[in-house]
Order: structure tokens, then C-alpha cells, then sequence
């Protein structure tokens, strides 16, 4: 950066005053990033219309950076047509649950015909060839990439969901994409990042409104459910198939579990791609909510039936309550649902997210046509920031400026406006650009790059026992700028020159700690933790094989085959209870965790190809015979049925077919633990079975 002022350039590609198609372009030092790369998810926007302003963009092979918040396709849809059409010649990130399941929503997309997407823009193909481009980065990882530092925080939106911050000569932007601090069943809520933030480019879906606590909205949800099904009425609850879905199924789920009176009235789910995605979050539970970490298994449903055909449901003519997608009834299943039960009174429609403008869903909420029939009820779980959370948000980050996206005209004016009044003090201006209008800011070298912070504790001993060093060694009494740039040249001082620690934000400034000097830490409130993770997957392959595999992941992994182990720094992989089933057992950091991800994928992958369903069900029982065979219980298979017995009496049966366990023994104070338990294991193996 020069001396001068220097010019960083946003452009809203799209997003700008719309809901749909996010894709903003920051450029800053001969540096191009791009956030996101999104379809538009309206009717009256179709085929290329759909796009991103993409023509806006002089030099596109200039762009060093993509970046991906989450598997939306408002946020994704158009990467693989950009990707196919443009020579983009930088690097795409996301993250690693963003990337799995970006590939099945893309090609669902295309399966269904969506409305919203032309089969003229991509295709089977072009979506494979994107995913070859695509590399991953994990929550808190820093990258440096030719001079931009680039990190992700989780952003609570949708699993996997990334908020990107970028640094480029010392100023630093945070892109949110859609994000969420609100507690939910199976997602964490977002990160607050600990920098100081200059630019920050934020969401304003909700504008300068606020959302009913959600214990309320809960309340209200089922409530309206409940009341439309005694009324022999039935319940629509259009979702997008990978998002809202799996909260809301674990929230009914939960409730007909609880409330017996209601379990009479079915739950049908067409949402056929979320339970193939369930795999995928169960194997990226370090990035689920608590209650998961608790040993919950939010995903194992009583009371939802999972259905292909639609006219199975139909046919049912019951009261019912029907989640399908997409979310704002454009197409797929939810339309068609729509379209047959829209002109009855006695059924019902719950808008579940926003509306967006140009939707059935939009129309239906703010001007439904005469003859439609059905009611319809918004009550959002949209995992989108409200006005406390993004109000919240500024205020812990304090922003220079803060420019919005995503959110209709009328939304993103009333947000700035009341940024304006309530952050005068802070912000120094706030941006709600259209479309291709930029925004151009400014900013002094002496005011970013040359922020800096103070070392204390340990670490501040180093360096000053270091600057004494120097001295005594060259003779010099003051140490300034220009001194400490010959320092590097110095053979002799060079090597100590550099000093690593955890950098804290305090009201005091930025201070410097030592990661190893837990007594200062602790000054701050900062402990130090370790977090086991443990998980086990079916062994189809020889260990052998699977130690080739880690090696090519980490070269200094060691195989000890007298003791069926594998052992990598903080990664232990043994084969520890039967010959089927491989245990993992490692210290969380970003490098470990996805150490584990990827040996676990290629696991499942190496499961999928080498069995078909008839092994692969004579395998679960095997196993689940063994795992139970090394605890306190016995087994006996009676009629295809798996008795599990202590001592001689038998509390739980398996359907062999199906591998649904049953209690059989009435339940008393003295054995209710003992059900329990073998409760558990059973369940444990059945979801750690990928």
C-alpha cells in the first residue's frame, strides 16, 4: 500500500437491494475476490436472468479469489456455469461440509427441472468439473495466498456456513453471507471474530426488524400444526431440502414424542436429499450444536416418514403434516402439494424462512388471488440475523464501515438508517448499494498497517532479553524502526527474531501471550482445553490399506501391525472391538479433524462400492453382535430377531430386517438403566455406522 490513500472497491454483483444471487466483488491493491457466485431464486428471473452481473467484471482471469459461504444456491448455484464459461485462473474455498454437500444440491437441482434453474446453465458435468476446483478450509484456519490472508468463521446459518475474513496490506473486510447467533438443536450459533475489522460487509434479510424469541416462535409453529390437524385439516411446511429441514424435523420430531395425542396424525418428509445428507452431518458432529456433543442423536426420527412417491401421501387421507421442498413453492414437490390442497380451507401453509419477492411463497404471505383457499402463516426459523443480532454484531466488532447486501431495497434502507442514528460514534458511514453501483473507500497506511500490540508475560521477557542481546552483541543504546529492519539481515539474530503467540483483544489494546504461559492466560480468562473426539466406521478393507491412505495424508504416520494400530500426532486409528469396525480417537485441531474427515469419507466410499445392500445389512448385524458381546450383555437370535439379555432376561429385541430395536421387558426402577444402556450402545453403533 502507498503512503497515499488507497482505494478499496466493492461491487454488488448481485444481492445489491435483492434477496438472491449473492455475489460481491472486492478489489483492493490489484486484488480481486469474489463472495459467493449465486443464482436468483425468483420466478420472473430465469435462465441467464438468473445470473450474477458477471459482464461487470473487466479482467476476469484477474480474480485471485472465490469464496463460498454455505450450499444455498442463492450462494452457489452459478459456480459451475461460471467456472465452465469464464477463465477464472485463482482458487475457490469453502468448507469441507460445504463442499459435500454442495455436489448433492446441485444435482438434485437439476434432477427436479427447478423453475428457478436452466438446465442450460449447468449439468452433471459441469458441477463434477467444479468440484475438481474447489479446496477446503476449516473454521479458524488462516491461509495467505498471494498477499491476502484469508480465514473462516462458523457462521450458524446451515451446516458448514463460513463467514469470510480477508486482509489485504493490513485492512481487513468480513463478508458474514447469511449468518446467525441464535442457539438451535443442531447448529452452533456464529463466531464473533477477535480482530479488529475495518470493512464489514453484512446481511440485512430482516432489515431493522426483530424476530420473536424463539421459544415463542416454537410455541406459535406448533400450535398452528396442532390446531389445523384436529380441525381435519393438513400442513404444509415448504423448506429447503438441506437447510431449515432438519431443524424443524428434529422440533416435531421432539414434540410427537412428547405428546402422545397428536401421534395419530403422520409426518411425511419428501425431502428425500436431506436424509441423504444426514450422513454427512453425523460425520462433521464436532461442527454440530451441544446437544449433539451430549451423545443425543438428533437425527434418529420416530415419528417422520421418509416418502419418494407423492402420491403415496396424497392417497393418505388423513390429517397430515407434509415438509417438502423447495422452500418458497417454486417448484418440486412443495408446488405440486400446493397446487392440490390450496383450494380447501381447512389446510394450512407455513412459510418457515422469508419470502422472497417474486415467489409463490411472497404472493401467497402479502396478496394471495381470490380463489386460493388454503391459510397461510409466516413464522420464520430462517437461521438469518435479526436486528438485536446484527445491531450486537457491530457493536462487539466496531466496523469503520459497514456496507449491506442481501435484503429487498425497503429492508436494507430501513437498516441503514437505523445504524446511522444508533452507531454514529462507530461508523463512519454505511452503504445499501444496488446492483453494479460501487462502493469506494479509503484508507490510510498509518492507520491499519501499523496497528500494533504489546507482549506481556513470558513472552514479553523473550523479547526484551532479546533486544539487550542485540545490544550488548552491536553496540546500540536505542532500538528503532530502522535498527529492528537490520535485525533481519543479521545472521546471528535473525533466527530469534520472530516470536509466536495468542493475540488477545483487550481494553487495553491488542497483547501478545506465549500459547504455553497459562498464567497470564489465565489473567485474561482464557483456559486451555483439549477435545477428545472418538468414532467409530465399518472396516471393509485391510489396515493396510487404510494406513497407505493416512500416509499419503501425513508421511510421518507410523503402522503397528502387531497391535492393529495406526498412530499419527494426536490421531490414534485401532481396530479395538471386532474385525468390522475401525476406532478413531484424536486431539480437535483443524488439522486432525480433517485428517478424520477425509479418512472417514474414503472409508464409506471403499463400504459403499465393495457392498451391496444385502452385505451390508448381514455386516451391521455382525457387528452390532460383537460390540454387544464385549459389554456385560449376551445374545441369542430367535426368528430373525436379536434378543439382548442380562442375566437370562431379555429387555431389548432387534428386528434383524430392519435393525429397529424394541424394549420388550417392563420397564422398573431396578432394570430402567440397564435398558438404558444397551440402548445406547445399540444406537451408538447403529449412527456411527456410515
Amino acid at each position: 500500500m502507498n503512503s497515499d490513500n488507497s482505494k478499496l472497491i466493492i461491487t454488488p454483483l448481485g444481492a445489491g437491494n435483492e434477496v438472491g444471487r449473492s455475489c460481491i466483488l472486492l478489489q483492493f491493491q490489484e486484488k480481486q475476490i469474489m463472495f459467493d457466485c449465486g443464482i436468483h431464486m425468483n420466478k420472473e428471473n430465469k435462465g441467464v436472468m438468473a445470473l450474477p452481473y458477471f459482464n461487470k467484471i473487466d479482467k476476469i482471469e484477474d480474480i485471485d479469489l472465490i469464496l463460498i459461504t454455505h450450499f444455498h444456491l442463492d450462494h452457489c448455484g452459478a459456480l459451475p456455469y461460471f467456472l465452465k464459461n469464464y477463465k477464472f485462473k485463482g482458487k475457490i474455498y469453502m468448507t469441507t461440509p460445504t463442499k459435500e454437500i454442495y455436489g448433492l444440491v446441485l444435482k438434485d437441482s437439476i434432477k427436479v427441472k427447478s423453475e428457478d434453474f436452466s438446465q442450460d446453465l449447468i449439468n452433471e458435468q459441469s458441477i463434477e468439473q467444479s468440484l475438481k476446483n474447489i479446496d477446503c478450509i476449516d473454521y479458524d484456519q488462516e491461509i495467505h495466498y498471494q498477499g491476502i490472508k484469508l480465514k473462516c468463521y462458523n457462521a450458524g446459518h446451515v451446516l458448514g456456513a463460513a463467514m469470510f475474513m480477508v486482509e489485504i496490506d493490513g485492512v481487513r473486510v468480513l463478508y458474514t453471507g447469511d449468518y446467525s447467533t441464535e442457539k438451535e438443536r443442531h447448529l452452533r450459533p456464529a463466531q464473533l471474530p477477535l480482530e479488529k475489522i475495518h470493512v464489514l460487509i453484512v446481511e440485512a434479510t430482516y432489515g431493522d426488524t426483530q424476530h420473536e424469541t424463539r421459544t415463542k416462535r416454537e410455541e406459535n409453529f406448533l400450535k398452528e400444526i396442532v390446531s389445523t390437524l384436529n380441525g381435519g385439516g393438513n400442513v404444509l411446511l415448504p423448506v429447503f431440502a438441506t437447510g431449515r429441514c432438519h431443524e424443524l424435523l428434529i422440533i416435531l420430531d421432539e414434540y410427537w414424542s412428547k405428546n402422545p395425542q397428536v401421534q395419530q396424525f403422520p409426518i411425511y418428509s419428501t425431502c428425500t436429499l436431506a436424509i441423504k445428507c444426514t450422513h454427512i452431518f453425523q460425520k462433521h458432529f464436532n461442527k454440530l450444536g451441544n446437544k449433539y456433543h451430549k451423545g443425543e442423536n438428533l437425527f434418529k426420527f420416530n415419528h417422520i416418514n421418509t416418502k419418494k412417491h407423492l402420491q403415496d401421501i396424497l392417497n393418505n387421507q388423513k390429517p397430515k403434516v407434509v415438509m417438502a421442498s423447495p422452500g418458497l413453492l417454486q417448484s418440486g414437490h412443495s408446488k405440486q402439494i400446493y397446487e392440490y390442497w390450496c383450494k380447501d380451507e381447512k389446510n394450512q401453509v407455513i412459510i418457515t424462512g422469508p419470502a422472497v419477492q417474486g415467489t409463490i411463497a411472497h404472493q401467497l404471505i402479502h396478496n394471495p388471488e381470490p380463489d386460493i383457499k388454503i391459510r397461510p402463516a409466516q413464522i420464520s426459523f430462517s437461521a438469518h440475523a435479526d436486528y438485536l443480532q446484527t445491531s450486537s454484531f457491530i457493536d462487539s466488532l466496531r466496523p469503520q464501515h459497514v456496507i449491506l447486501v442481501h435484503g429487498t431495497q425497503h429492508k436494507c434502507r430501513d437498516l441503514q438508517k437505523k445504524i446511522e442514528i444508533n452507531f454514529k460514534d462507530i461508523v463512519e458511514k454505511v452503504w445499501a448499494p444496488e446492483n453494479q453501483k460501487q462502493v469506494e473507500l479509503s484508507f490510510q497506511r498509518s492507520s491499519v498497517s501499523q496497528a500494533g500490540c504489546k507482549a506481556i508475560g513470558e513472552l514479553g521477557n523473550q523479547i526484551e532479553n532479546f533486544i539487550i542481546t542485540f545490544q550488548e552483541k552491536h553496540n546500540q543504546h536505542k532500538i528503532d524502526e530502522e535498527i529492528v529492519e537490520s535485525m533481519a539481515d543479521c545472521i546471528c539474530c535473525s533466527n530469534d527474531l520472530y516470536f509466536n503467540g495468542v493475540l488477545l483483544n483487550t481494553e487495553h489494546g491488542f497483547m501478545l501471550v506465549d500459547e504455553t504461559d497459562k498464567e497470564t492466560l489465565q489473567q485474561y480468562g482464557i483456559e486451555q482445553n483439549q477435545i477428545y473426539n472418538q468414532m467409530y466406521i465399518p472396516l471393509q478393507c485391510s489396515l493396510e490399506q487404510v494406513f497407505n491412505y493416512v500416509q499419503e495424508l501425513n508421511p510421518e504416520a507410523q503402522f503397528h501391525p502387531d497391535d492393529s494400530l495406526i498412530v499419527v500426532k494426536d490421531l490414534e486409528i485401532r481396530v479395538p472391538v471386532s474385525s468390522v469396525l475401525l476406532q478413531f480417537k484424536w486431539i480437535s485441531s483443524p488439522k486432525t479433524d480433517d485428517l478424520a474427515d477425509s479418512l472417514a469419507f474414503f472409508l464409506s466410499n471403499v463400504n459403499q462400492n465393495k457392498l451391496n445392500d444385502e452385505e451390508l445389512l448381514k455386516d451391521k448385524q455382525k457387528g452390532l453382535i460383537k460390540v454387544l458381546q464385549k459389554t456385560e450383555f449376551q445374545t441369542e437370535i430367535i426368528e430373525n430377531k436379536l434378543n439382548v439379555k442380562n442375566k437370562n432376561q431379555v429387555f431389548i429385541q432387534v428386528d434383524l430386517n430392519t435393525l429397529n430395536p424394541s424394549v420388550v421387558a417392563e420397564e422398573t426402577q431396578e432394570n430402567k438403566n440397564i435398558i438404558k444402556r444397551a440402548q445406547t450402545i445399540i444406537e451408538s453403533y447403529l449412527s456411527s455406522y456410515l
